[in-house]
């Protein structure tokens, strides 16, 4: 297999190749269709591939797609696991479940959020439950998201607002999530999306019998180009910690521990899946995490998901500018070059393994 052929161009093109995966693999197949079409017009799906034994007493989930544009990647492991399937026997113990394009609006229109600009990494709470307030975002909104984009009072804002507060509380201000700003950055919205009912249902229906379930979920953007973090929500407090940590050693870090990170940012943010399984599958034992594989610089991608925030704000997605924008997001979050493809998939591999090993030598402990 050469790594770099599995991964696509447009979102038409992944789903397809992953469509004619599963069903060389003999996986079943479940679309569920997106209420809007894709740029050229044509349709967008959430899909699950189901494969391995219904009544295993173990499960393995990899979604792609979360955020959209991270969804090229995703799509080309899931790809490559469907076709590497014959030579891992040891998964058919399993029940395996790969959900393709959890925001199938966000992949093909090149875009992080929903088609309501609901970013779903922050949309899988209780919402008949008080949410969380970000009073750090409501006091920078403005300045995220500036009528001009390039407005120099609102960097000024923004610097002043890091310089007295610190880089943690800056950067959890704009990522930790909010609810009172539609047009903003990270919002969670007030209800669940599209994509958070259609993944419950799915996930439910397909993991009925099992007793542990492992859930990946692939994204990109955080850290060094082509290194990936392996990331689960798990105090040390959490039996899981230790498990995980076991599974998959150093390379694997908590949201809870802020002394995981290099990084300035912020512990726990509220709604990624992730950090929901309890609740979706509130009968399993849950082991969750991210495969976050890194890109380019902090400053580059945050600074593209603020102008693309920006651009459907304010601007017009038919412009020189508007086009331009696009491009960049597509360069920090899918870089297209061979060796950062070749990196992903070898440890998308690694990863993929170390979770059948989890699932076939640990026990359920949390029924």
């Amino acid at each position: 297999m050469n790594p770099p052929d599995l991964f696509s161009a447009t979102y038409a093109t992944a789903r397809q190749r992953f469509l004619d995966a599963a069903a060389g693999a003999g996986y079943g197949l479940q679309s569920v269709t997106h209420p809007l079409p894709g740029p050229d017009g044509e349709q967008l799906a959430m899909d699950f591939a189901t494969g391995g034994a219904a009544d295993a007493e173990t499960g393995l989930v990899i979604i792609s797609g979360t955020h959209g544009p991270e969804g090229y990647t995703g799509s080309a492991c899931q790809t490559g696991f469907l076709e590497a399937l014959a030579a891992r026997p040891d998964f058919a113990s399993h029940r395996i479940v790969l959900v393709h394009a959890h925001n199938p609006y966000g992949f093909a229109w090149m875009r992080r959020t929903t088609e309501e600009n609901v970013d779903l990494n922050r949309n899988y709470i209780d919402f008949s439950q008080p949410w969380q307030e970000n009073q750090g975002y409501d006091a920078l909104h403005e300045a995220f998201v500036p009528g001009n984009l390039d407005d120099p009072a609102a960097e000024k804002i923004l610097a002043a607002y890091r310089d007295t507060h610190g880089a943690v509380a800056y950067m959890a201000a704009m990522m930790g999530g909010q609810r009172r700003h539609p047009d903003g950055l990270f919002y969670g919205g007030t209800a669940p999306a599209w994509s958070q009912e259609t993944m419950i249902k799915g996930l439910r229906a397909s993991m009925t019998n099992q007793q542990k379930v492992i859930v990946i979920d692939i994204h990109t953007g955080l850290g060094p180009y082509g290194v990936p973090y392996l990331v689960h929500g798990y105090p040390a407090s959490d039996p899981r910690f230790e498990t995980m940590r076991g599974a998959f050693g150093d390379t694997m870090r908590s949201t809870a521990q802020q002394e995981d990170f290099d990084e300035d940012l912020p512990t726990n943010p509220e709604g990624p899946i992730v950090l929901a399984m309890d609740w979706i599958l509130p009968d399993k034992e849950n082991f969750a995490y991210v495969i976050e594989y890194g890109t380019f610089p902090p400053d580059q991608v945050l600074g593209a998901h603020r102008a693309d925030n920006w651009l459907h704000a304010h601007g017009r997605l038919d412009s020189e500018q508007g086009r331009a924008i696009k491009a960049e997001l597509r360069r920090v979050m899918y870089p297209e070059f061979d060796d950062w493809k070749t990196m992903i998939w070898d440890k998308a591999e690694w990863a993929f393994q170390c979770s059948a090993t989890l699932l076939a030598t640990t026990s359920a402990q949390h029924l």
